[in-house]
């Protein structure tokens, strides 16, 4: 008998999840591909199995009259099943191919992030979404092994939200995940799944130490109304489990929670004590995200100050390399919120005050996706912020993940473009403004500008800083 793709995956996952846990781990990773050697240079695959409307607006827009769906949720709600199937399947279909894979190798990376909500596994009983997403991740993973790119599968959305942003799969006004025991367990009966299958032998045997780990949930919002002792009790959950249901030597990924860098060294910071080989603490990797477009003190920086302030942020990344090896799971080279639903369908720019809450006006955002109109001043300063974050997160970190490969055409989030338009560099560690100590170079034209405008015409400019 012959088997689909699709089929010989699920048997394997049905196995693996059959089987009993060994007393050791029987296809151990070699040690290039621990959280402590591995060097990651990578992007995430935005939206494609967890869709977002800034980088996808032609999804959201196409869902006929009335109110633009806020986020998958409410997209696949006012659609219907049948409907949403039919229109994510052919996003599912087109937006990552094979060719995707060969171009990001091309352009110097060696692994991706694939978000992925927990409604491609498990459904609520009342969830409009629609499911078929675990095809694409065994896609994807296939791919990644054929072209020399390592996977690092990332829950991105839970039950209720984590953090109430779009990307979770459900904007809400606070996180609604620890509400409920269902929410919980759904989560906790995910996360298993996903180590099972992924970090189990058989699946292994097929690709290796292609997918060499797992990210226990994306940006829990423990600053904004989860409960951080709830938080840190699923993370002391999932790393058992893990390590329960894993075959593999893989790395278990933790995000800060948007504390601050090395707030996590306190916890699973020792080899452990247990005899068990599984149950000590190794191979943990703490995930944080570094954007300057969010916030009223970052956009108020000038472009030095910004180089400066990554600097100062790389320096606490080094200080904490030595209790937990962390990575940057989410960069851009976006100086403004300016790109269209950034911020959340509905809602405008802190930059050009047309947020919900008003604030301060740095400039108009007109012409933000229209790179012809980028005035040189803007080019050099958001290359010169790019480099800085490569040298960084390259000499101080166990490497950089951008967010994202591709977008329908938001340039400042957009690394497929950035990179063939001279913007990010080509190779990778090809400097402009910086040598390999991240020192400016004395002839890279600083310039002492602060926040960017553009012009009547569209084009954008640097305003001098006093």
């Amino acid at each position: 008998m012959k088997l689909s793709f699709v089929q010989l995956t699920s048997l394997l996952g049905l196995a693996q999840s059959a089987l009993s846990a060994p007393s050791d781990f029987s296809y151990p990773f070699t040690s290039d591909y621990t959280s402590n050697n591995f060097q990651h240079k990578g992007v995430s695959l935005g939206s494609w199995l967890v869709t977002e409307p800034f980088i996808n607006p032609t999804l959201y827009n196409s869902t006929g009259p009335g109110d633009t769906p806020v986020d998958e949720y409410h997209l696949t709600k006012k659609l219907g099943k049948d409907q949403a199937k039919e229109l994510l399947s052919k996003h599912w279909d087109t937006w990552i191919t094979e060719d995707d894979f060969k171009k990001i190798k091309s352009f110097g990376l060696n692994m991706v992030r694939i978000p992925v909500g927990y409604w491609a596994f498990e459904l609520l009983e009342d969830d409009p979404y629609v499911q078929g997403q675990e095809e694409y991740l065994d896609k994807a993973i296939a791919w990644g092994h054929k072209h020399g790119i390592k996977v690092w599968v990332d829950l991105h959305g839970v039950p209720g939200s984590q953090n109430g942003f779009d990307n979770s799969g459900l904007r809400t006004p606070v996180p609604g995940w620890f509400n409920n025991t269902e929410n919980v367990d759904v989560s906790k009966k995910v996360l298993h799944h996903l180590f099972a299958k992924y970090g189990g032998s058989n699946f292994t045997q097929l690709y290796n130490d292609t997918v060499y780990g797992v990210s226990v949930v994306n940006e829990p919002f423990s600053t904004g109304g989860l409960p951080l002792d709830n938080l840190t009790d699923f993370m002391d959950h999932a790393y058992h489990d893990g390590r329960k249901a894993q075959q593999v030597n893989n790395t278990i990924i933790y995000h800060d929670g948007f504390q601050q860098i090395g707030y996590w060294n306190y916890w699973r910071n020792s080899t452990g004590a247990n005899p068990d080989p599984r149950q000590q603490n190794y191979n943990i990797l703490i995930d944080h995200h570094h954007y300057a477009s969010f916030d009223i003190p970052s956009l108020n920086r000038t472009i030095e100050e910004t180089v400066n302030f990554t600097r100062e942020w790389g320096n606490q990344l080094a200080e904490e390399q030595p209790v937990h090896p962390s990575v940057v799971g989410e960069w851009s080279a976006a100086l403004t919120d300016c790109t269209p639903w950034l911020n959340g369908v509905g809602r405008g720019a802190r930059y050009d005050n047309t947020f919900t809450t008003p604030n301060k006006y740095f400039g108009s955002c007109a012409g933000i996706n229209d790179f012809d109109t980028w005035s040189d001043e803007h080019k050099t300063n958001t290359r010169k912020f790019v480099e800085i974050q490569l040298l960084e997160f390259t000499t101080k970190a166990k490497g950089f993940i951008y967010w994202t490969w591709k977008t329908e055409n938001a340039k400042e989030w957009d690394f497929q473009f950035l990179a063939e338009n001279d913007i990010i560099p080509q190779p990778l560690d090809n400097y402009k403004y910086f040598d390999k100590d991240g020192n400016e170079k004395s002839d890279s034209g600083n310039k002492d500008s602060s926040s960017f405008s553009f012009s009547e015409s569209g084009s954008i400019s640097g305003s001098i800083s006093n």
